[in-house]
């Protein structure tokens, strides 16, 4: 989920029929899906798709569930943080 509209290679803009509620109970409605492409600090890029577009979000947010729905693994070590793909085995760094 992010604010930042700016943040999407494409983005469809439309009611989702999605509130999100914070836990300082703020809620959000979404109001797009596209695909964010990020590029972490090592250089390596990670497109996220069905990425939800939520006005007045402070902070963008992932998901483990949805990485792990996509068929990655999330491993926190040392610090860092680390995707590994199911299938490939592939390992990227995406966060210290």
């Amino acid at each position: 989920m992010t604010n930042d509209n700016c943040l999407f290679s494409n983005l469809e803009e439309k009611d989702l029929q999605i509130l999100i509620a914070m836990g300082n109970d703020e809620k959000y409605s979404a109001s797009g899906v596209g695909t964010v492409i990020f590029q972490s600090e090592h250089g390596v890029d990670l497109t996220l798709t069905d990425v939800n577009y939520v006005p007045g979000l402070k902070r963008n947010m992932v998901l483990i569930a949805m990485l792990e729905d996509k068929g990655y693994d999330v491993v926190f070590s040392k610090g860092k943080v680390f995707l590994r793909h199911i299938i490939t085995r592939q390992v990227k760094q995406i966060g210290s």
